[in-house]
């Protein structure tokens, strides 16, 4: 089915600049149906990669955040056991026959009790569709355990329900992790994997274009785009992500600056970092990124 698609996918037209290495991998996992691992630093825009896709091929997105103490439930499903007891009372107060009651009660375990999450979602769906496993690295071992099943026999298993396989081959699932713990091999055997760390300056300078009224040739974007290499290279808390970068190149733009100075610097910082530790680890470098961002 996907070779109706000819596995040309435009990021691009999608605000998204991509890499060869991005576009290959893409276009693997579309062919081979299998699951893309996007490893690297936070910031670096691997959820974008996933949102910028189904916006590509047109598909639903389904995004599970994970987080620490994440269950299964949280992202299959869950009986409304509110609905649930209702429905019992309900019958219990019925003239029927003690034998129908008994047979209704069954039917309580059955998907019309039950709160279906994305991943279930994702699966049953007959609709293309990207899934987005997003931080994966903030679950625990146990939750990454339930993942195999999903990912490597595409299907999960509902006690009360029984398995459901994904036979809709019109599915991206999309893993990202920040490297916060190692993941474990059988999940890393399952999938593509991508690595992702922020842009070169001449890249960064192309994502800049796309967001903000900032041509290729601005000085503005070439000092920005300096500025925050620099910065991301030094032993801060947290080095300024990509949309923290846009964010500030928007910011100039509003406050009608066209050049850096080091008073502009000094009260435009706070978009670009958000540590005090941050801010005044740089106080007295400022005049430096200034001559850095005019070389």
């Amino acid at each position: 089915m996907l070779e109706r698609f000819h596995l040309n996918v435009d990021l691009a037209s999608y605000n998204y600049i991509s890499t060869p290495e991005i576009d290959i991998t893409i276009k693997l996992a579309l062919k081979l149906n299998r699951p893309i691992l996007i490893e690297g630093p936070a910031g670096t825009g691997k959820t974008s990669i996933a949102i910028s896709l189904a916006n590509a091929l047109k598909w639903a997105l389904y995004r599970i955040q994970c987080y620490e103490g994440i269950t299964v439930e949280s992202v299959i499903g869950e009986f409304d056991y509110r609905r649930q007891l209702l429905h019992i009372e309900l019958e219990r107060q019925k003239p029927h026959n003690p034998m129908n009651v008994e047979m209704d009660l069954e039917n309580i375990f059955s998907r019309d009790f039950f709160i279906e999450r994305p991943l279930f979602l994702s699966f049953i769906s007959n609709q293309p569709n990207v899934l987005l496993i997003d931080e994966i690295d903030k679950s625990d071992e146990e939750f990454e355990a339930f993942l195999l099943e999903a990912l490597g026999e595409r299907q999960i298993s509902i006690p009360e329900l029984g398995t459901f396989k994904a036979d809709n081959h019109d599915q991206v699932v999309i893993l990202t992790s920040n490297s916060s713990r190692d993941l474990s091999e059988p999940l890393r055997r399952r999938c593509l994997y991508l690595y992702v760390d922020f842009p070169s300056i001449e890249r960064e300078k192309e994502i800049l274009s796309v967001h903000t009224d900032m041509s290729l040739d601005s000085p503005l974007l070439s000092s920005i785009t300096k500025v925050v290499h620099h910065l991301r290279s030094l032993d801060l808390r947290k080095v300024p992500s990509i949309a923290e970068t846009i964010d500030w190149a928007n910011s100039l733009i509003h406050l009608g600056k066209t050049q850096l100075d080091e008073e502009v610097l000094r009260n435009t910082l706070p978009v670009l970092l958000k540590y005090q530790e941050d801010l005044l680890l740089i106080k007295n470098k400022h005049s430096e990124l200034i001559r850095l961002s005019n070389m």
